[in-house]
């Protein structure tokens, strides 16, 4: 039976067709150009990034290694981006993508121009779509920007969603064994494909896991390139064959509509976004993305949600877990220190994702414990809404600035009309730095019957080791 939703919060905002989701790395870029990336949670933006990434890569051009992040044409597009970013962070009302996007002097008029041009199509902003069209016609632009439009054009398919056809669907066996020891190693955020993703797979690999679980997304947008030159091929290029490897569906896996996404859970033999992975004593359950996300009219909804015929499935893994211990897995947060999940009418960041606890309301006692990421930090939070341990791991690549202050939480948090505190956070479990931005971390999952024990390294830099900084045991009840 589907869940009752019955938590609540004053004045919820609606689903937004601009609503953003607030990254880290929307914030300014600070000077350390050799980790500049900078990612948004717009379905166009992203698209966007990876049209212009796909375009560079082909002329051979070398910033594209590195996501193509110093690029004049890429600092350019992000401007214009962040027109829109600020728009909508002010809560204006009625925002036009293609009418903020093309206002104000930008670094180059080509990029005011195709952004604006690629905004106006995806908004379904036809005026502004023939005024943009004229005025290219007259420009002097180099014909690459029409190249990057086309591509930006086609980057998009409908996502192929895969619902369980019997309620047992998807359930896969943990090991070969069904008492034996078990390593399974997780990171998120990691889908980058630079020197840094790949340094943090190179220490996952010495770890030598049975099982890595990536907690989703590979940038900008998922394309099949992307998934393949970003994920794929650096995943086979450090972990042996014998490795079994998931991905879960992150917002920027789906923006480009999810054939890529899903072409690599072919590649990787996962049977749909979502799975329970089982032995005698254990069930990791991962949660799936809704098909709306990759939508190319939505760009993200306000609330990350959860669709309805999975949240059953879900809730007979929990019913007929038998005693085993539950580990949940999830690209969006449960809740949040600082305020990436969405926000209220009066644009107040929100404490807890209400599709998701009224989910998951009366099986969190039993959930020992729940891994996401999304946020770009190493958090572990103290016991909140039923939750024992909430652990964000989203810090496996991209960079967070300190200027940032990632691990500052929130006084504005909105909270839910029966909870009176906002999470804290666990002053022992944080990330330490190089002086300008923080390091980046995995996490890995010791299994030995009932017995479970999990440690969260730390990985310094492009050739740095990783170290264990926090450890827990999952055999206690209680934290």
């Amino acid at each position: 039976m589907e869940a009752e939703a019955h938590l609540s919060y004053p004045a919820m905002e609606p689903r937004s067709l601009f609503a953003v989701e607030y990254e880290s790395t929307c914030l300014p870029e600070t000077t350390h150009t050799t980790m500049a990336i900078k990612t948004y949670g717009m379905s166009f933006m992203s698209r966007w990034q990876s049209a212009l990434h796909a375009v560079l890569n082909q002329q051979g051009d070398q910033s594209a290694d590195n996501l193509s992040s110093d690029h004049p044409a890429m600092r350019a597009s992000c401007e214009a981006c962040g027109q829109l970013e600020a728009a909508v962070a002010k809560g204006e009302d009625g925002v036009d993508i293609a009418e903020v996007i093309t206002k104000g002097s930008l670094v180059s008029k080509c990029a005011h121009l195709y952004v604006g041009l690629a905004a106006a199509k995806f908004s379904g902003n036809t005026r502004r779509v023939r005024e943009l069209e004229s005025e290219i016609r007259y420009s002097v632009c180099d014909p690459l920007w029409a190249k990057i439009l086309l591509e930006f054009d086609n980057n998009h398919q409908p996502i192929p969603y895969r619902h369980y056809q019997s309620i047992d669907d998807f359930v896969l066996p943990l090991g070969d064994d069904e008492d034996g020891p078990v390593k399974i190693a997780f990171v998120s955020d990691w889908g980058t494909g630079t020197a840094l993703a790949r340094n943090v797979m190179h220490r996952i690999a010495e770890q030598r896991p049975d099982i890595v679980i990536h907690l989703g997304d590979v940038y900008y947008s998922g394309t099949q390139s992307e998934m393949q030159d970003h994920f794929l091929s650096v995943v086979r290029e450090y972990l042996p064959d014998t490795t079994r490897v998931f991905n879960l569906a992150g917002n920027h896996d789906l923006y480009a509509g999810g054939a890529g996404y899903y072409w690599l859970l072919d590649e990787l033999q996962q049977p749909a976004s979502y799975f329970c992975l089982r032995n005698k004593h254990w069930q990791i359950l991962s949660i799936g993305a809704p098909p709306e996300i990759g939508k190319p009219t939505d760009a993200l909804s306000a609330i990350p949600a959860i669709e309805p015929r999975e949240v059953q499935w879900h809730q007979h893994k929990m019913a007929t877990a038998e005693g085993r211990k539950t580990v949940m897995l999830s690209h969006y947060q449960l809740f949040t220190a600082s305020g990436n999940i969405g926000r209220t009418a009066e644009n107040r960041p929100l404490a807890l994702n209400p599709v998701l606890y009224d989910a998951f309301e009366s099986c969190l006692p039993d959930i020992d414990l729940w891994l996401w990421g999304h946020e770009h930090n190493l958090i572990a939070f103290e016991p909140y809404a039923g939750l024992r341990r909430g652990r964000c791991i989203g810090s496996g690549a991209i960079p967070v600035a300190l200027l940032w202050q990632p691990y500052k939480q929130l006084h504005n948090l909105a909270l839910p009309e029966r909870f009176n505190t906002a999470p804290r956070i666990k002053d022992e479990c944080q990330l330490g730095h190089d002086g300008d931005h923080y390091h980046h971390a995995f996490g890995v999952l010791s299994i030995n019957g009932p017995h479970g024990e999990m440690n969260y390294f730390q990985v310094e830099g492009v050739e740095g080791p990783a170290k264990v900084i926090f450890t827990e045991s999952l055999d206690a009840q209680h934290v």
